[in-house]
């Protein structure tokens, strides 16, 4: 099929969504002069980059078909979810290969914060701090529950990590965006817009007051699944809790047993 077919239909469809081709470009991880030429014919959509708009505008499962069917490349069958043996391959192999060589609190979520994986340090982690999890639940629900925000001493200025990560996702996602709706009636990212216009630090840990534990400063790296061609695999994240002092290091080492 020619590339002016998947062209005007991504055009159609990123009218349709309320979309500048800025905005779509920042969606995607691509650029606006990329998402130009796919519009116009000038460059070839790569399968990846189909899959990548079907998954990161959450489109739904017409709109996606009716994507790849303009990109000529066959639609990924609807009915594979995370329960599927593919996926549930690929997970193990992220909780074997990085969660499981990961010290501290290791996490695979998709692009609601479902937790889909998690190592033992996170199980432990939680454990300790709230009596046990349920193995799934969200991690988003979890830091914006009363429970978790009394015990972290700086929110109004860790909060504002939190926020702009929430935008991102809400863009993506209808129920990150009700949560995050949400969390803004209630007032919990009223200290965003007290720093706005301020320097920001190069980085904020969380100062986090755990109970017979002491005060932790941490904060999280995040890594993606790099060549992915499944629209459901490219949504994972891995979230990777670590220590930011030594003091928390071995505070946090004694809390997981080792």
């Amino acid at each position: 099929m020619p590339h002016s077919a998947f062209g005007q239909t991504l055009k159609t469809l990123r009218a349709e969504l309320g979309l500048s081709q800025s905005a779509l470009a920042l969606a995607i991880d691509s650029t606006q002069r990329h998402v130009s030429f796919l519009e116009t014919g000038r460059s070839a959509p790569s399968r990846e980059m189909v899959s990548r708009i079907t998954s990161q505008l959450s489109l739904s499962a017409g709109q996606g078909a009716t994507l790849f069917e303009a990109s000529g490349f066959r639609y990924p069958d609807p009915s594979a979810d995370f329960e599927a043996s593919a996926t549930n391959d690929v997970l193990d192999r992220i909780e074997r290969h990085v969660l499981g060589n990961w010290p501290f609190p290791g996490f695979v979520l998709d692009a609601k914060w479902n937790v889909l994986r998690s190592n033992t340090p996170a199980d432990v982690f939680l454990g300790n701090m709230f009596g046990g999890q349920n193995a799934r639940f969200n991690l988003l629900q979890l830091f914006l529950s009363a429970q978790f925000r009394q015990m972290i001493q700086n929110w109004e200025e860790a909060s504002t990590a939190l926020y702009f990560r929430m935008q991102a996702a809400a863009a993506q996602s209808p129920d990150v965006a009700e949560l995050l709706e949400r969390a803004m009636r209630e007032g919990h990212f009223d200290g965003v817009k007290s720093q706005a216009g301020q320097d920001a630090p190069i980085y904020v840990p969380i100062a986090l007051q755990v109970p017979g534990v002491g005060l932790l400063q941490v904060s999280s790296m995040l890594g993606r699944l790099a060549s992915v061609h499944d629209a459901a695999v490219e949504g994972f994240e891995i979230e990777l809790m670590t220590p930011m002092d030594v003091e928390s290091e071995v505070a946090l080492r004694a809390m997981l047993g080792g």
